[in-house]
Parts: C-alpha cells; sequence; structure tokens
C-alpha cells in the first residue's frame, strides 16, 4: 500500500480543486499511515469517516463547478461519482461488519482513484474549465 505523493500530474490547474485535491491526499496518507502502525479500530474508524466527508465534500464541489460551467462531459462524471459514492458505501458497511481487510482494500482502491482522478480526469475537466476563465 504506497502513499500518495503531489507532482504535477495531480494538478488540474483549477486552484480550488487542486486545494482539495491536496486535503484528500493528505487525508488518504494519514488514513494509510494509521493502518500501518496499527492503530485501534476506533481512531480508523474516525480518520475513515473524515476521508468519506471529504471525498463527498470534493465530490459535490466539483459537480457543481462543472455543472455552471457546462462541462460537456458531465453526466459520465457524475456517474463515476455515484460508482465511487457506492464503492465508499460498500467498504463502510463491511469495516462496520468488522472485516478489517476492507479499510486496506479502501484505501488502496482510493489512492487508485485518486490517481486516475486527479491525472486524467482532472486534467480534462482543468484544460476544459481554463478555456472557459475558471483558474
Amino acid at each position: 500500500m504506497a502513499s500518495l505523493t503531489w507532482n504535477y500530474s495531480c494538478t488540474s490547474g483549477v486552484q480550488a480543486m487542486d486545494d482539495q485535491h491536496g486535503i484528500l491526499l493528505d487525508a488518504l496518507n494519514e488514513l494509510r499511515t494509521a493502518l500501518l502502525k496499527g492503530n485501534e479500530c476506533q481512531m480508523v474508524r474516525t480518520m475513515l469517516s473524515r476521508v468519506t466527508r471529504l471525498m463527498r465534500m470534493h465530490l459535490e464541489s466539483e459537480e457543481r463547478l462543472l455543472s455552471q460551467h457546462g462541462f460537456p462531459g458531465l453526466a459520465s462524471h457524475k456517474a463515476e461519482q455515484q460508482r465511487l459514492l457506492g464503492r465508499l458505501e460498500q467498504f463502510d458497511i463491511r469495516f462496520e461488519q468488522r472485516q478489517s481487510a476492507s479499510v486496506y482494500e479502501l484505501v488502496e482502491f482510493l489512492r487508485k482513484w485518486f490517481t486516475i482522478h486527479t491525472g486524467s480526469a482532472g486534467r480534462t475537466y482543468g484544460r476544459w474549465l481554463h478555456s472557459h476563465g475558471v483558474h
């Protein structure tokens, strides 16, 4: 389970989204570190809830911004977000059922999602928003 590092490929060029991506990256790395240290279940649960809250806030903010500016790929973007939120709910249920491996799977899933999201998806909507005056 590798940690995430911020680099140029993480930037969309839209400051608000990049700031949120940075906060998400930090929260995911903190959760990863807590898991590796074997922190108690309640602490991991709190951190997991924080990651989920941050993800929801980010996705809502991103969707609102893309909708305001008429992003042509909004429907598929929203569908992908719904799949992600569904997966988060599944992991949350598994964690509540004390399936501890689910947290490791979730962190790995979110690490991969973050890399793809900030890489290709973020740059795609970032370029489009830039062309419409959003920085």
